[in-house]
């Protein structure tokens, strides 16, 4: 069948058709121009030409004119026409398959507007006079949230929120950043190119920001609760162990107290002055350490006691100044328990008699050595009970302690001030 005997229902469909088809490929033809796509252009162009010669072509064969050179083309079979216009038609497809895919790979003018305006921080850029130039609409919506109306000078709402973290009724939390920039101003008729400022605006959203800062919050208020609770745990434990060092040392003397009964009803029908001396002499100290129990001891009591103690077991302390010790009780307490076992360590394991203690503070921290004179017949004293416990006791005080084994057995105790 050839054009010229189509029945006209159907000439009027394909020009229908056509003048569709044509007036897509316009739209690509401008497209393409504005993203400079010059290959797509000059294809879109080509097919447009087409398109608009076919539709010159039904027209003329629809009102039977008589083109000569239009009348070449009414000899042809009306499949050639079909073929062409599906060949459009499947060209429409493939450009817009083309496109979608070429928008999601390139930065387009359209991409650029599409991510500023969804972006969840608010943008807006005005000139000095307040007038806007561009604005997004999370600034829109911003700004509606603050002022109850939209931004008519950028300026003035610049003067409003200028360095403010401000909450929005729905609970988002925006930060707002401002600058200026220099922007070179194209010539156009009659006017010079020159450079002005444009203001720019920047609405952070730091609303997950000022959450996890609120939560770290609460989870350092419950950490120094939660310390609090194990500073006080273990001075709780301080005491326990102190007790029973005290009802231990009881113990002690009470068991020596009925060997003195047993020895002092011996020596009742004896005329041994020198033992009766002797005696005597452990009744005194037995009942000395036992009237210290309830009662509340200073400083200087402490040393007075702790010198006492040296001399009963035959060891003399050297120190030179005290006074550096006794102003924190917990300090004063891990002295006191460092010395008494320094003097078990001198009974026990060596033949020295004296005691050497220094003191030093050095960057908010007290340090106490406690040196065993050199002595030819000294055992090396290795980490016992007693020593153990004494540190755990300074590490309960986020101290450190050392111990020198070589020569001279030297204990070395560093305890923060602010325990």
């Amino acid at each position: 069948m050839f054009l010229y005997n189509c029945p006209l229902l159907t000439l009027s469909i394909l020009t229908s058709l056509t003048i569709v088809l044509s007036t897509i490929y316009i739209a690509f033809i401008v497209y393409s121009f504005v993203i400079k796509k010059w290959a797509l252009f000059i294809v879109t162009t080509t097919i447009t030409t087409l398109l608009v010669f076919l539709v010159q072509v039904f027209a003329v064969t629809i009102h039977a004119n008589d083109i000569p050179f239009v009348n070449f083309f009414k000899q042809l079979h009306i499949s050639i026409y079909i073929v062409l216009i599906s060949l459009s038609l499947i060209g429409v497809i493939a450009i817009i398959i083309y496109l979608q895919f070429y928008n999601k790979k390139h930065i387009t003018s359209n991409s650029i507007i599409q991510a500023f305006n969804t972006s969840k921080d608010g943008f807006l850029y005005f000139e000095e006079d307040g007038s806007c130039l561009l604005i997004n609409k999370k600034m829109e919506e911003i700004a509606s949230s603050i002022t109850k109306t939209y931004i008519l000078n950028g300026y003035d709402f610049l003067k409003l929120i200028k360095d403010k973290i401000i909450t929005l009724d729905n609970g988002s939390v925006y930060k707002f950043i401002d600058k200026v920039i220099k922007v070179s101003r194209k010539p156009y008729f009659f006017r010079k190119a020159e450079l002005s400022n444009v203001y720019e605006l920047i609405a952070l959203d730091v609303t997950e920001l000022v959450e996890q800062n609120r939560q770290l919050e609460l989870d350092n208020k419950k950490l120094k609760q939660l310390n609090n609770e194990l500073i006080q745990y273990n001075k709780k434990m301080l005491e326990v162990i102190c007790h029973r060092e005290i009802l231990e040392t009881k113990q002690n003397i009470h068991n020596e107290m009925n060997e003195l009964v047993l020895q002092s009803a011996y020596l009742l029908d004896k005329d041994d002055q020198k033992e009766k001396a002797k005696i005597l002499s452990k009744w005194e100290n037995n009942a000395y350490l036992l009237s210290k129990e309830g009662k509340q001891q200073n400083g200087e009591e402490y040393i007075q006691d702790l010198l006492l103690l040296a001399d009963t077991i035959g060891i003399k302390i050297v120190c030179d100044d005290y006074s550096q010790i006794f102003n924190s009780g917990d300090i004063d307490s891990l002295f006191i328990h460092a010395s008494k076992e320094s003097l078990t360590n001198i009974a026990k394991h060596t033949k020295a008699k004296r005691l050497i203690i220094e003191i030093e503070k050095n960057n908010g921290k007290t340090i106490m050595r406690f040196i065993n004179e050199n002595n030819e017949n000294t055992e090396a004293i290795k980490m016992g009970g007693g020593l153990t416990n004494l540190c755990k006791h300074v590490e309960q005080l986020n101290g450190k302690m050392l111990i020198e084994n070589k020569e001279s057995f030297i204990l070395t105790i560093e305890v923060p001030d602010a325990v």
